[in-house]
């Protein structure tokens, strides 16, 4: 026996001796994640037989591996996803009743949920109740002046509203109705710690009502009016003495360059809002008027995420400081083609640039674009860009695309494995111009499953899905998804991919073509990128953080 086999023998020995290490146990949210993902496989091979051989018996295995997500563990992120999965599936069974029990669980056990407004409408269709038109108050904004307070309270929908006054503590409050409070505003409040007002409240009064507190102090006086296009309520406080200050005029933004709108798939901005963060935009504003307008403050501890969780990035106070937009393709990758020739890559340009504006403007925080004209940059170039900038989000544009040109409606993806075969067909569509290699596999692998920024990725996702879904003329909402996109993978911070719209369908193609129809878009990934931002404890800004030295 030569050298050569006796060596190779006993490396082979000693291969086979070799005790594997103990196998880590699964933790209850891993086992969760698990379950989730198998059900997606059950449904998506039920989804591939026709109606006619689809039993109520392969239904209900679906239900029940949906099911077993939350009864693992009620804190997994992935619960509230499966209870909307099995509502659907018992509706598909005409098993209205168990489609209202699923639901009503969610809503009173996960009252945070991004799917509370897309739930609560199916609990009042499934039961036969008339919808009602109940306006939401999506946001609240405020700046000081010299001797008074402006509050601006952000509706969708027209409202009418009563003010009262309450004493010991003296206080002031605004009843909205109907209405109904966005999920991220819940319990929320903003400490002003000023000689006139000392922070303010919000909360859901009632059923269809929004109660709005000012703590006041003695002596100070609250007016309220209401303005439209886009729909608010003006509150200003001010001292004993001083005057209100005038109604801001309403104008119409231009088209270019884009303004935001202070209500949801509005294309008209009010001055007010134009005049209190880019003074320089606004010709109606004075400028000795606008120097007195300080910038918006909100200071709040950092929320648990969605599934009740906090994160490192949440238990650590990490704050919104730069912001990198990627839109999608470029160059010669001219991404999907609509019916007449529109390009996926000229609409996700125009939405991040007008993306950009809303988030350097609205929230201080600084943007970085992958690219500014049509050129191409390389996928992993993309995500290379956002690591070597530190950014805090990276948020990828994309538009969607089907064979069936009747499918519309938005998505978002976050980074993870995936077996839906819809969600593989995007990610491929997607990752085509990818120059990545085969031999490169176990590499992108291990990126995918060691990245530390799942949770808070898939919390973006949510944030910036919900808002893209309730736009008007959004089309149906089909929910977060995970997905390996390539230009995602090892990104050092919370990325997503968001699908904005299906440029294929001729109805879609002609509304992105309309400058107000993309500004719309743009506002509603800004909405999702804002609640996020306010779901931590806090936005840093160069702004903010100037003054902080001047105080000190």
């Amino acid at each position: 026996m030569n050298k050569k086999a006796v060596l190779f023998a006993a490396l082979f020995s000693a291969i086979l001796h070799v005790r594997p290490a103990p196998a880590q146990t699964p933790t209850p949210l891993q086992r969760a994640a698990e379950a989730f993902k198998s059900a997606e496989v059950q449904e998506g091979a039920l989804n591939e037989k026709t109606q006619a051989e689809r039993t109520r018996a392969d239904y209900l295995k679906v239900i029940n591996a949906y099911q077993r997500t939350y009864l693992i563990t009620p804190r997994s992120g992935y619960a509230d996803n499966a209870l909307m999965a099995v509502a659907r599936l018992y509706e598909e069974i005409n098993d209205k009743a168990a489609a209202m029990r699923s639901l009503n669980f969610l809503l009173h056990e996960y009252p945070g949920t991004p799917f509370k407004d897309a739930a609560e409408k199916d609990v009042m269709r499934l039961s036969g109740s008339p919808e009602q038109r109940t306006a939401t108050i999506e946001n609240i904004r405020y700046w000081q002046m010299p001797d008074s307070v402006r509050i601006v309270v952000d509706v969708t929908g027209e409202v009418s509203f009563k003010q009262g006054e309450a004493k010991a503590p003296h206080r002031a409050f605004i009843d909205v109705s109907p209405a109904r409070l966005n999920s991220v505003l819940k319990g929320k409040q903003w400490p002003i710690k000023s000689s006139l007002l000392d922070q303010i409240r919000v909360g859901q009064y009632d059923a269809s009502t929004v109660r709005v507190v000012f703590d006041i102090g003695a002596g100070n006086k609250v007016t309220t009016m209401s303005l439209h296009d886009p729909d608010r309520l003006i509150i200003d406080v001010l001292g004993t003495g001083n005057p209100a200050p005038a109604a801001p005029p309403i104008t119409s933004a231009p088209s270019e360059p884009p303004a935001r709108p202070a209500s949801t798939g509005s294309a008209t901005a009010p001055a007010i809002a134009a005049a209190s963060v880019t003074p320089a935009a606004t010709a109606t504003a004075k400028p000795a008027d606008v120097a007195k307008v300080s910038e918006p403050k909100v200071i709040t501890a950092a929320k648990a995420t969605n599934d009740g969780t906090r994160s490192l990035v949440r238990s650590l106070g990490l704050k919104l400081s730069r912001v990198v937009i990627d839109a999608g393709h470029g160059g010669h990758d001219t991404g999907s083609i609509g019916p007449t020739g529109y390009t996926e890559k000229d609409l996700v340009l125009d939405v991040a640039t007008r993306l950009k504006q809303l988030v350097e403007t609205e929230l201080g925080a600084e943007v970085v674009m992958t690219r500014t004209e049509d050129t191409f940059v390389p996928l992993e170039t993309r995500t290379a860009i956002a690591n070597e900038q530190q950014a805090d989000l990276f948020i990828s544009i994309h538009a969607n695309s089907s064979r069936v040109h009747s499918v519309r409606g938005v998505e978002t993806y976050f980074l993870n494995f995936t077996s839906s075969r819809e969600a593989l067909e995007t990610a491929s569509r997607e990752n085509a111009a990818s120059e990545r290699s085969i031999h490169e596999l176990q590499d992108l692998v291990k990126k995918i499953m060691l990245r530390d920024k799942v949770d808070e990725s898939r919390e973006l996702a949510q944030h910036i899905q919900h808002s893209m879904a309730i736009r008007k003329g959004s089309g149906t909402d089909r929910g977060v998804k995970q997905a390996p996109f390539i230009v995602l993978i090892g990104a050092d911070m919370p990325s997503i991919l968001a699908e904005v719209s299906f440029i294929s369908n001729p109805q879609e193609e002609r509304q992105v073509k309309t400058p107000a129809y993309r500004q719309a878009i743009a506002d509603a990934l800004f909405d999702g990128v804002r609640s996020y931002a306010e779901s931590l404890s806090g936005t840093k800004t160069a702004k903010t953080q100037d003054k902080e030295i001047e105080t000190k």
